[in-house]
């Protein structure tokens, strides 16, 4: 578990490094934005699969929100898809989220740019057992 801890903290400092807007701004970020582009300050739910829902975060506990990057940690569901989408089942676990990147909006606000997450439990499905960035657009 450690071992994953720091891969995730040193995926997420790679991201921040990236980022077009950098510590250099005292606006603290403010918000991130849903599947709708639409923001959200301090999101208590974050939908991964923006398309069917079939992947998502409830229970979602900031630490940090306002900084190049924050974490969080989360109740993840994630639909099984077997045999397929429609019958599948949701599986609940416990996950680590993290923001990073930043952007601005069009009314003005500064807001993250990616959110992720990672599992903090064994014995989940492989396809939601990776580091992946999602890319959120504010507009």
């Amino acid at each position: 578990m450690p071992r994953r801890l720091v891969l995730v903290c040193l995926a997420m400092l790679a991201v921040m490094l990236n980022s077009p807007i950098r510590a250099r701004t005292q606006t603290p970020i403010a918000v991130l934005p849903n599947c709708l582009d639409k923001p959200e300050v301090r999101p208590t739910s974050v939908i991964f699969a923006c398309g069917d829902g079939g992947v998502y975060a409830d229970g979602v506990r900031w630490s940090g929100w306002g900084a190049q990057f924050a974490t969080a940690t989360a109740t993840m569901h994630a639909n099984d898809c077997t045999p397929n989408c429609a019958q599948g089942h949701f599986h609940r676990y416990a996950a680590f989220l993290a923001v990073a990147g930043s952007q601005r909006c069009p009314n003005g606000q500064l807001a993250y740019q990616r959110v992720s997450y990672v599992p903090r439990t064994r014995g989940i499905p492989t396809a939601h057992s990776t580091l992946d960035w999602f890319s959120r657009a504010c507009r």
